[in-house]
Protein backbone atom coordinates (compact mmCIF):
# COMPACT_ATOMS: atom_id res chain seq x y z
CA UNK A 1 0.00 0.00 0.00
CA UNK A 2 1.22 3.49 -0.82
CA UNK A 3 2.05 5.58 2.25
CA UNK A 4 -0.52 8.31 2.83
CA UNK A 5 2.13 11.02 3.18
CA UNK A 6 3.42 10.49 -0.36
CA UNK A 7 2.73 13.37 -2.75
CA UNK A 8 3.91 14.31 -6.23
CA UNK A 9 6.79 16.79 -6.24
CA UNK A 10 7.28 16.86 -10.03
CA UNK A 11 5.34 15.24 -12.85
CA UNK A 12 7.37 16.08 -15.96
CA UNK A 13 7.23 12.63 -17.62
CA UNK A 14 11.00 12.35 -17.48
CA UNK A 15 12.53 9.35 -19.20
CA UNK A 16 14.92 8.68 -16.31
CA UNK A 17 15.22 10.83 -13.19
CA UNK A 18 18.62 10.74 -11.48
CA UNK A 19 20.99 12.74 -9.26
CA UNK A 20 18.49 14.50 -6.99
CA UNK A 21 20.05 16.82 -4.38
CA UNK A 22 19.49 20.04 -2.47
CA UNK A 23 21.51 23.06 -3.58
CA UNK A 24 22.02 25.17 -0.47
CA UNK A 25 23.53 27.92 -2.61
CA UNK A 26 20.25 28.65 -4.38
CA UNK A 27 17.65 26.87 -2.18
CA UNK A 28 16.68 24.65 -5.09
CA UNK A 29 16.27 20.98 -5.84
CA UNK A 30 18.64 19.82 -8.59
CA UNK A 31 18.03 16.73 -10.71
CA UNK A 32 18.62 15.41 -14.21
CA UNK A 33 16.70 13.49 -16.84
CA UNK A 34 19.52 11.28 -18.06
CA UNK A 35 18.17 10.24 -21.45
CA UNK A 36 16.83 13.67 -22.42
CA UNK A 37 20.01 15.42 -21.27
CA UNK A 38 18.11 17.91 -19.11
CA UNK A 39 19.38 19.61 -15.96
CA UNK A 40 16.48 20.79 -13.76
CA UNK A 41 16.65 23.27 -10.90
CA UNK A 42 13.48 24.18 -9.06
CA UNK A 43 11.99 25.43 -5.80
CA UNK A 44 10.40 23.18 -3.21
CA UNK A 45 7.12 25.02 -3.76
CA UNK A 46 7.51 25.10 -7.54
CA UNK A 47 4.88 23.99 -10.05
CA UNK A 48 4.31 20.23 -10.06
CA UNK A 49 4.49 20.20 -13.87
CA UNK A 50 7.96 21.77 -13.73
CA UNK A 51 6.89 24.79 -15.72
CA UNK A 52 8.83 27.18 -13.50
CA UNK A 53 11.94 25.01 -13.16
CA UNK A 54 15.17 26.35 -14.60
CA UNK A 55 16.02 23.78 -17.27
CA UNK A 56 19.22 23.50 -19.30
CA UNK A 57 19.76 21.15 -22.24
CA UNK A 58 23.05 19.27 -22.13
CA UNK A 59 24.45 16.62 -24.50
CA UNK A 60 22.62 13.43 -23.52
CA UNK A 61 23.08 11.30 -21.61
CA UNK A 62 23.80 13.40 -18.51
CA UNK A 63 23.72 11.03 -15.56
CA UNK A 64 24.95 12.99 -12.56
CA UNK A 65 25.48 16.59 -11.47
CA UNK A 66 27.08 17.83 -8.24
CA UNK A 67 28.08 21.25 -6.85
CA UNK A 68 31.44 22.73 -7.81
CA UNK A 69 33.26 25.91 -6.72
CA UNK A 70 32.06 29.30 -7.86
CA UNK A 71 28.40 28.34 -8.02
CA UNK A 72 28.91 25.91 -10.88
CA UNK A 73 28.65 22.15 -11.20
CA UNK A 74 30.56 19.03 -12.15
CA UNK A 75 28.63 16.66 -14.42
CA UNK A 76 28.93 13.20 -15.95
CA UNK A 77 28.09 12.77 -19.63
CA UNK A 78 28.37 9.51 -21.60
CA UNK A 79 32.12 9.10 -21.21
CA UNK A 80 33.41 12.43 -19.95
CA UNK A 81 33.36 14.67 -16.90
CA UNK A 82 32.63 18.34 -17.55
CA UNK A 83 32.47 21.51 -15.52
CA UNK A 84 29.34 23.66 -15.82
CA UNK A 85 29.05 27.35 -15.04
CA UNK A 86 26.51 28.72 -12.58
CA UNK A 87 23.94 28.78 -15.38
CA UNK A 88 24.36 25.06 -15.96
CA UNK A 89 26.14 25.41 -19.30
CA UNK A 90 29.30 23.54 -20.20
CA UNK A 91 32.45 25.50 -19.39
CA UNK A 92 35.03 22.83 -20.26
CA UNK A 93 35.78 19.13 -20.28
CA UNK A 94 37.70 18.03 -17.20
CA UNK A 95 38.37 14.35 -17.92
CA UNK A 96 37.64 11.63 -20.47
CA UNK A 97 36.84 8.16 -19.14
CA UNK A 98 37.30 5.03 -21.22
CA UNK A 99 34.63 2.30 -21.04
CA UNK A 100 35.39 -1.34 -21.88
CA UNK A 101 33.20 -1.08 -25.01
CA UNK A 102 30.86 1.34 -26.77
CA UNK A 103 27.67 -0.10 -25.29
CA UNK A 104 28.21 1.61 -21.95
CA UNK A 105 27.72 5.00 -20.34
CA UNK A 106 28.42 6.77 -17.08
CA UNK A 107 25.76 6.48 -14.42
CA UNK A 108 25.68 7.49 -10.75
CA UNK A 109 28.13 10.07 -9.47
CA UNK A 110 28.63 11.81 -6.11
CA UNK A 111 31.32 13.94 -4.52
CA UNK A 112 33.07 12.15 -1.66
CA UNK A 113 33.87 13.79 1.72
CA UNK A 114 37.32 14.71 0.45
CA UNK A 115 36.06 16.62 -2.59
CA UNK A 116 36.62 14.00 -5.31
CA UNK A 117 33.92 13.19 -7.86
CA UNK A 118 33.22 9.45 -7.74
CA UNK A 119 31.39 8.13 -10.79
CA UNK A 120 30.50 4.67 -12.07
CA UNK A 121 29.56 3.19 -15.42
CA UNK A 122 26.87 0.80 -16.54
CA UNK A 123 26.25 -1.79 -19.21
CA UNK A 124 23.60 -0.96 -21.84
CA UNK A 125 23.91 -3.79 -24.36
CA UNK A 126 25.21 -6.87 -22.55
CA UNK A 127 24.88 -8.70 -19.24
CA UNK A 128 28.64 -8.60 -18.71
CA UNK A 129 30.07 -6.99 -15.58
CA UNK A 130 32.46 -4.63 -17.36
CA UNK A 131 31.64 -1.32 -15.69
CA UNK A 132 34.20 0.70 -13.72
CA UNK A 133 34.04 3.12 -10.80
CA UNK A 134 36.40 6.10 -11.11
CA UNK A 135 37.60 8.93 -8.93
CA UNK A 136 38.11 12.32 -10.59
CA UNK A 137 39.95 15.15 -8.86
CA UNK A 138 39.45 18.89 -9.22
CA UNK A 139 42.57 19.05 -11.43
CA UNK A 140 41.23 16.36 -13.75
CA UNK A 141 43.32 13.52 -12.37
CA UNK A 142 41.59 10.15 -12.83
CA UNK A 143 41.91 7.01 -10.71
CA UNK A 144 40.20 3.64 -11.13
CA UNK A 145 38.65 2.56 -7.82
CA UNK A 146 37.27 -0.77 -8.99
CA UNK A 147 35.75 -2.78 -11.81
CA UNK A 148 33.44 -5.68 -12.47
CA UNK A 149 30.15 -3.80 -12.03
CA UNK A 150 27.05 -4.29 -14.14
CA UNK A 151 25.26 -1.08 -13.10
CA UNK A 152 27.30 1.06 -10.68
CA UNK A 153 24.77 3.02 -8.68
CA UNK A 154 23.93 4.59 -5.30
CA UNK A 155 26.99 5.74 -3.34
CA UNK A 156 27.42 6.88 0.25
CA UNK A 157 30.08 7.24 2.96
CA UNK A 158 30.21 6.69 6.70
CA UNK A 159 30.32 9.68 9.06
CA UNK A 160 34.06 9.31 9.54
CA UNK A 161 34.58 8.80 5.77
CA UNK A 162 36.37 5.52 6.49
CA UNK A 163 33.78 3.39 4.69
CA UNK A 164 32.31 3.75 1.21
CA UNK A 165 29.07 2.12 0.07
CA UNK A 166 28.45 1.47 -3.63
CA UNK A 167 25.54 -0.29 -5.28
CA UNK A 168 25.49 -2.71 -8.19
CA UNK A 169 21.87 -2.86 -9.28
CA UNK A 170 22.69 -5.72 -11.65
CA UNK A 171 23.67 -7.98 -8.72
CA UNK A 172 20.98 -6.64 -6.33
CA UNK A 173 23.73 -5.78 -3.86
CA UNK A 174 25.00 -2.75 -1.98
CA UNK A 175 28.69 -3.28 -1.22
CA UNK A 176 30.95 -1.59 1.29
CA UNK A 177 34.70 -1.19 1.47
CA UNK A 178 37.29 0.74 3.44
CA UNK A 179 37.98 4.30 2.31
CA UNK A 180 39.93 7.31 3.43
CA UNK A 181 41.90 10.46 2.59
CA UNK A 182 44.10 8.60 0.11
CA UNK A 183 41.03 7.91 -2.03
CA UNK A 184 41.63 4.17 -2.29
CA UNK A 185 38.61 1.85 -2.11
CA UNK A 186 39.33 -1.34 -0.21
CA UNK A 187 38.07 -4.84 -0.98
CA UNK A 188 34.30 -4.82 -1.29
CA UNK A 189 32.00 -6.99 0.77
CA UNK A 190 28.20 -7.38 0.43
CA UNK A 191 26.23 -5.20 2.84
CA UNK A 192 22.61 -5.10 1.59
CA UNK A 193 21.69 -8.08 -0.55
CA UNK A 194 18.73 -9.32 -2.53
CA UNK A 195 16.86 -6.18 -3.60
CA UNK A 196 17.28 -4.20 -6.85
CA UNK A 197 18.67 -1.10 -5.15
CA UNK A 198 19.20 1.93 -7.34
CA UNK A 199 19.75 5.24 -5.55
CA UNK A 200 21.11 5.25 -2.00
CA UNK A 201 21.18 7.90 0.73
CA UNK A 202 21.98 8.01 4.45
CA UNK A 203 19.97 9.65 7.20
CA UNK A 204 21.46 11.49 10.17
CA UNK A 205 20.72 8.50 12.43
CA UNK A 206 22.96 6.29 10.31
CA UNK A 207 20.14 4.45 8.53
CA UNK A 208 20.06 3.97 4.77
CA UNK A 209 17.28 4.56 2.25
CA UNK A 210 17.31 2.91 -1.15
CA UNK A 211 14.97 2.90 -4.14
CA UNK A 212 14.05 -0.46 -5.63
CA UNK A 213 14.09 -0.33 -9.42
CA UNK A 214 11.27 -2.48 -10.82
CA UNK A 215 9.63 -3.15 -7.45
CA UNK A 216 7.84 0.16 -6.86
CA UNK A 217 9.02 0.73 -3.29
CA UNK A 218 11.76 2.21 -1.16
CA UNK A 219 13.41 0.45 1.76
CA UNK A 220 15.05 1.75 4.90
CA UNK A 221 17.82 -0.18 6.67
CA UNK A 222 19.45 0.44 10.01
CA UNK A 223 23.21 0.89 10.30
CA UNK A 224 23.64 -2.86 10.75
CA UNK A 225 21.93 -3.58 7.44
CA UNK A 226 18.58 -4.83 8.77
CA UNK A 227 15.45 -3.76 6.88
CA UNK A 228 13.32 -1.62 9.22
CA UNK A 229 10.67 -0.32 6.84
CA UNK A 230 9.36 -0.27 3.29
CA UNK A 231 7.02 2.17 1.53
CA UNK A 232 5.27 1.55 -1.78
CA UNK A 233 5.00 4.28 -4.43
CA UNK A 234 2.62 4.39 -7.40
CA UNK A 235 5.24 3.58 -10.08
CA UNK A 236 7.47 0.54 -10.61
CA UNK A 237 10.86 1.93 -11.65
CA UNK A 238 12.26 3.99 -8.77
CA UNK A 239 15.68 5.57 -9.12
CA UNK A 240 17.27 8.43 -7.17
CA UNK A 241 16.60 9.12 -3.47
CA UNK A 242 17.71 12.22 -1.58
CA UNK A 243 16.92 14.29 1.51
CA UNK A 244 16.28 17.89 0.52
CA UNK A 245 15.12 21.20 1.97
CA UNK A 246 16.82 23.63 4.37
CA UNK A 247 16.62 21.02 7.14
CA UNK A 248 17.19 18.05 4.82
CA UNK A 249 14.03 16.48 6.24
CA UNK A 250 12.09 15.94 2.99
CA UNK A 251 12.75 12.75 1.07
CA UNK A 252 12.44 12.91 -2.71
CA UNK A 253 12.28 9.75 -4.81
CA UNK A 254 12.76 9.80 -8.58
CA UNK A 255 11.39 7.38 -11.13
CA UNK A 256 11.67 6.39 -14.79
CA UNK A 257 9.46 5.75 -17.80
CA UNK A 258 12.16 3.74 -19.55
CA UNK A 259 11.69 -0.02 -19.92
CA UNK A 260 7.90 0.25 -19.51
CA UNK A 261 5.38 -0.82 -22.13
CA UNK A 262 2.55 1.43 -23.24
CA UNK A 263 0.19 -0.68 -21.17
CA UNK A 264 2.38 -0.28 -18.10
CA UNK A 265 2.59 3.47 -18.65
CA UNK A 266 -1.19 3.65 -18.77
CA UNK A 267 -1.33 1.71 -15.51
CA UNK A 268 1.34 3.91 -13.91
CA UNK A 269 0.88 7.37 -15.45
CA UNK A 270 3.09 9.08 -12.84
CA UNK A 271 6.15 7.17 -14.04
CA UNK A 272 8.99 9.60 -14.69
CA UNK A 273 7.86 11.78 -11.80
CA UNK A 274 9.45 12.66 -8.46
CA UNK A 275 7.67 11.88 -5.21
CA UNK A 276 7.84 13.65 -1.87
CA UNK A 277 7.45 12.14 1.59
CA UNK A 278 8.69 12.33 5.17
CA UNK A 279 10.34 9.54 7.12
CA UNK A 280 10.53 11.51 10.35
CA UNK A 281 14.31 11.70 10.07
CA UNK A 282 16.68 14.14 8.36
CA UNK A 283 19.50 13.47 5.96
CA UNK A 284 22.79 15.10 5.04
CA UNK A 285 23.82 17.68 2.48
CA UNK A 286 26.01 16.90 -0.52
CA UNK A 287 29.74 17.58 -0.69
CA UNK A 288 31.28 20.19 -3.00
CA UNK A 289 33.72 19.17 -5.72
CA UNK A 290 37.26 20.14 -4.77
CA UNK A 291 36.41 20.90 -1.12
CA UNK A 292 37.08 18.55 1.78
CA UNK A 293 34.33 18.16 4.37
CA UNK A 294 36.60 16.38 6.84
CA UNK A 295 38.76 19.30 7.98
Amino acid sequence: MTDENVSVFRDTRAVLVESIWWDERTDEVVWVDITAGLLHRGRLDGAVDGSDDRVVELPPPVSAVQPAPGGGYVAALKDSIVLLDDGGRIDRELASLRHRHDGMRLNEGKVDPFGRFIVGGMELTTDDADATVWSVGIDGDVRVLGGGFGVANGMEWSDDARMMYVTDTATTTVYRGSYGPDGELGELEPFLVGRPSDGLTRASDGSFVSAFYGEGSIGRWDAAGDLIGEIALPVPNLTSVAFVGPEHDILLVGSARENLTEEQLQQHPLSGGIFRLSLGVAGRGVHTFGSSSTD
